[in-house]
């Protein structure tokens, strides 16, 4: 983990190395006993000593930890595998600002400095509205063309990803028998719809505890979407809401079977979703395997997170000028954000939190913010919230071992947002 983490933290967000160990000490004092070393786009982590792992960063694709030379072979793709296609180049300038008043700006600042103060480190707040940046600040060290860590917000740039390939034809989300692997099990009834829910009924501990799926999936030697794949079926698929990161990194496996391999994925993210989009600077990871980690390692700008939030404020329109050729079917929008129909908690949508249902057996995520507002969440407290009604998208990163007060921060810029 230690590895991992640090290798991307300093390739992709420059963070220094001070940054990087009190990072990872908020998980545990463990990571203190890790010495971490960077040399060039190599980041070694050692224990004491006694055992050393090392981690490779390349551009586009992120960093990976390098396998012991008697696995490599068995991989389909290692931190040392040449793939062939072109870097994106210099980054472009972010385009859309509207700065109109002093009020949400002072806001935006004096929220920061009180979050870095009482130890929350937020390290960006930014508010867009109907595609234009109407405020920002950023934390010390940090700018708007840092790319930060965005745990599970990648999932919603995974559901996303979805809707744009099912806008262009290349996805049936109501399909079954995904996976080769699954054929002759009751596996086989999932359907994308089902892990776009999170509600396929495979068995997975999202915990975060030494040993739970997730930890084994994300820091250990099987590439996550083939641990994912190998999960049983624990409940009838679409009965039963569990979060699941599992979930996501089947969606990139999926993802990746249908368009070909790493480089036609790769190659799709840039020309049908990240340059349409503009937000050149997100990055998402791969595994061993070569497909994406979609449930949790991505990397992006504030205004990158902000413009994918504002895909569904604007119902699937890249801009007022375009509505009659929408970049993702408002219809797929519309049902990404309704509830799912397990019995237990259907206060989740397409890889995206819900906040008010009007079902009596289940609250609101957030009661004191709008109803309609719905919420790409992260670890460490990253939160992109998206409020409709106002066409506005709220983006709080940071890195914060206790709750955020999102409710109180949230509301404030609500009521500063100029109509």
């Amino acid at each position: 983990m230690s590895a991992k983490l640090a290798c991307s933290a300093h390739n992709i967000s420059g963070f220094s190395s001070r940054r990087i160990r009190q990072d990872l000490s908020q998980y545990s004092p463990l990571f203190r006993l890790i010495t971490i070393r960077h040399n060039d786009h190599v980041t070694s982590a050692t224990l004491a000593s006694l055992s050393t792992i090392h981690a490779r960063y390349r551009p586009m694709i992120g960093s990976m930890i390098c396998a012991p030379s008697s696995t490599r072979r068995a991989q389909r793709i290692s931190a040392d595998t040449p793939l062939k296609f072109h870097s994106l180049g210099a980054e472009k300038p972010p385009t859309g600002f509207r700065y109109q008043t002093n009020q949400l700006q002072q806001l935006l600042y004096r929220q920061i400095q009180q979050d870095n103060e009482s130890g929350l480190d937020t390290r960006a707040l930014l508010v867009m509205q109907d595609w234009c940046v109407v405020g920002e600040a950023y934390g010390a060290g940090i700018s708007p063309t840092t790319s930060l860590f965005g745990w599970s917000l990648t999932k919603s740039a995974i559901a996303l990803l979805m809707g744009r390939m099912e806008t262009l034809g290349l996805v049936d989300r109501h399909a079954s028998g995904l996976f080769d692997a699954w054929s002759g099990d009751s596996r086989s009834m999932i359907t994308l719809h089902n892990l776009l829910q999170m509600s396929d009924g495979l068995q997975f501990c999202e915990d975060y505890r030494l040993g739970s799926d997730v930890s084994r999936m994300l820091f250990g030697r099987t590439p996550c979407s083939r641990y994912a794949l190998e999960r049983p079926l624990q409940h009838t698929p679409g009965t039963h809401f569990s979060y699941s990161s599992g979930s996501t990194n089947l969606l990139a496996r999926w993802i990746h079977e249908r368009l070909g391999g790493t480089e036609r994925v790769l190659h799709f993210l840039r020309k049908e979703f990240t340059e349409p989009l503009d937000t050149p600077s997100i990055l998402i990871e791969l595994d061993d395997d070569g497909v994406l980690v979609g449930s949790s390692y991505g990397y992006g700008t504030a205004r990158d997170w902000a413009r994918m939030g504002q895909l569904y404020a604007a119902s699937g329109a890249l801009a007022a000028t375009h509505r009659e050729t929408p970049f993702i079917d408002p219809h797929w929008i519309s049902q990404a954000v309704q509830p799912n129909i397990s019995k237990n908690d259907i206060r989740y949508g397409y890889q995206i939190w819900l906040n008010c249902l009007g079902r009596k057996q289940s609250s609101n995520q957030y009661p004191c913010l709008p109803e309609d507002s719905f919420f790409m969440l992260g670890n460490r407290e990253q939160k992109v919230m998206v409020a409709p009604s106002q066409g506005a998208v709220i983006v709080r990163l940071g890195w914060s071992a206790t709750p955020y007060p999102v409710e109180n921060r949230f509301g404030e810029i609500l009521e500063a947002i100029p109509d």
